[in-house]
């Protein structure tokens, strides 16, 4: 009685979400490799050569500088600093790339000669074009965004259910790890059924984990109060020192940059927002070994550090909280990891087809049985 009200509210479930899930299953599983896969196809605009193995980027203030005689019309709200290369000859890095103010869009950056290798806007390239597929279903009016993210996270939600149900399903009958059995050697169907339970019980942490990570990227209050509950601890959120205007605006952005590093001399510097009337600099770090970057505020004249946020005091809790998004793309424990990922993102799209495909034949072969028995009947 029970299984088969699980196994009904399975199927409707299924049905419900299985477009939406496909969709968010295929564009996910691009998405993983999406950086690299878009520097394939357009290397000039996302990777830079390096004039020299030795070579350092231009100063920041010449890069702005340069910025501005190119595109005089455009103010840079923040740096994103590219990756380096292998250090030899011939090596290459990533292209810099620096959002600008007022909705001006985004613009790609060779930090060796300050030239502007791209300019464009959101969903103009093709990882963003999969990307707005992904979370906004390509639409970008701003009372269409959230209704279309909101359904986004509600299919999440529906994922997390489908594969508690399917669990329950499985725990019920007796025999549980008989069932988990592939025996290639027996009917398509049987063959089906089984990977289908197999990879349902082996990978529904993981399906959880990110449809909740998904979820945490839009629903973030209700998500962090989740957490809050589950774990019993709270999620602590950075906080920009407040200071004077004054003490906080920056007029020197390399010294101001100089003085974040040293906060952490040996992190690498992820991205800072560049200097803006009476705001300090803030700037982000990736220490070794920590996933999650730490937070450096510079600010005054002659700059000096004004507060800092270190990811290696964070608890438990905050930690999986400001990781959400790496966990979410499978991009935090090594490229073993990440690829895998590439595959639980498929998984979804495998458990539609699979699950229907079962359906459809448990219906046809329903329909046979009642026409052989018909005429016994009659």
């Amino acid at each position: 009685m029970h299984y088969n009200w699980l196994r009904k509210l399975h199927l409707w479930l299924s049905l419900a979400a299985a477009l939406p899930l496909v969709i968010l299953s295929l564009t996910g599983a691009l998405l993983v490799y999406g950086h690299e896969l878009q520097e394939m196809l357009q290397p000039e605009l996302w990777t830079v050569e390096r004039p020299t193995p030795d070579a350092e980027p231009l100063p920041y203030s010449t890069l702005i500088e340069r910025i501005a005689e190119q595109k005089p019309d455009v103010r840079v709200w923040s740096f994103g600093i590219g990756e380096d290369g292998a250090r030899g000859e011939g090596g290459s890095d990533k292209a810099w790339t620096l959002w600008l103010g007022g909705g001006a869009g985004i613009l790609n950056l060779d930090p060796y000669t300050g030239r502007i290798l791209d300019h464009y806007k959101g969903d103009e390239t093709p990882y963003d074009f999969v990307r707005a597929i992904h979370r906004r279903w390509l639409t970008s009016d701003g009372t269409v965004t959230p209704i279309a993210r909101n359904i986004i996270s509600a299919v999440s939600v529906l994922l997390i259910v489908q594969m508690i149900v399917g669990l329950f399903m499985w725990l019920l009958p007796a025999k549980r790890l008989s069932r988990l059995k592939v025996d290639f050697k027996r009917s398509t169907r049987i063959v089906v059924l089984r990977l289908h339970q197999l990879t349902g019980v082996v990978t529904a942490l993981i399906l959880v984990t990110v449809a909740f990570t998904g979820m945490a990227l839009y629903w973030h209050g209700p998500m962090e109060a989740v957490v809050e509950f589950t774990t019993g601890q709270e999620v602590t959120t950075p906080s920009e020192p407040q200071l004077p205007p004054n003490r906080m605006e920056v007029h020197d952005i390399d010294a101001a940059v100089a003085a974040g590093q040293a906060a952490f001399p040996e992190a690498k510097l992820l991205h800072f927002r560049a200097p803006q009337p009476g705001k300090p600099l803030s700037m982000g770090f990736q220490q070794p070994g920590h996933l999650v970057p730490s937070q450096v505020w510079v600010g005054g004249d002659p700059p000096r550090v004004l507060g800092t946020d270190d990811a290696a005091d964070l608890n438990a809790v905050t930690w999986f909280w400001r990781a959400k998004y790496w966990i979410h793309m499978g991009d935090f424990a090594g490229p073993i990891v990440r690829a895998l990922w590439v595959i639980v993102a498929l998984l979804p799209t495998a458990y539609v087809v699979s699950g229907l495909w079962l359906w459809l034949d448990r219906r046809g072969r329903r329909r046979a049985r009642q026409s052989r028995a018909a005429p016994a009947r009659a």
